[in-house]
């Protein structure tokens, strides 16, 4: 999603010149971040009233989430599939909505903020490094990303 892409480049951009090679990457990844994203958007939606997943759905949901919690490295192509899957044939046109309002208010956020929030540095953690080097990346597998998709796996899972 553009709100992680932009953190992310946004730390580079206050250390100096993005390395080129690196944007490029992120920018291939894009799809995958915005998957993380949605996951943690789904179980906020979730929540809110009238919004929360039907059994139908929970079990839609739930053996595709798995699949791609699963998958070492989550690949664009994979990330855009899953997004389209979730998108076009699991959510309500209400949920859709909610959705798109809330990327679009995140958006605005982080445009306002001028940069990443306080205290935080991605740079620095594991799953940032990693990506850095071009091993597999899966944020569906460790960070907020990882514990948001275990919380909506629960709740699902009870329907």
């Amino acid at each position: 999603m553009l709100l992680v892409l932009g953190f992310v480049l946004g730390v580079s951009a206050q250390q100096g010149p993005p390395d080129p090679a690196l944007r490029e990457r992120f920018q291939a990844l894009r799809p995958v971040f915005e998957l993380a994203a949605t996951v943690r958007l789904l179980l906020e939606m979730d929540q809110e009233k009238g919004l929360a997943f039907s059994r139908a759905q929970a079990q839609r949901l739930v053996p595709l989430l798995k699949r791609l919690a699963a998958l070492p490295d989550l690949k664009p192509q994979e990330a855009e599939k899953a997004l389209a899957e979730i998108e076009d044939k699991i959510l309500t046109p209400a949920q859709l909505k909610w959705l798109d309002t809330r990327r679009l208010a995140l958006e605005r956020e982080r445009q306002n903020r001028q940069g990443p929030p306080p205290g935080t540095s991605p740079q620095g953690s594991q799953a940032f490094q990693a990506l850095a080097r071009g091993e597999p990346f899966n944020p569906l597998r460790q960070g907020p990303a990882a514990e948001a998709l275990k919380t909506l796996l629960a709740r699902l899972e009870k329907r």
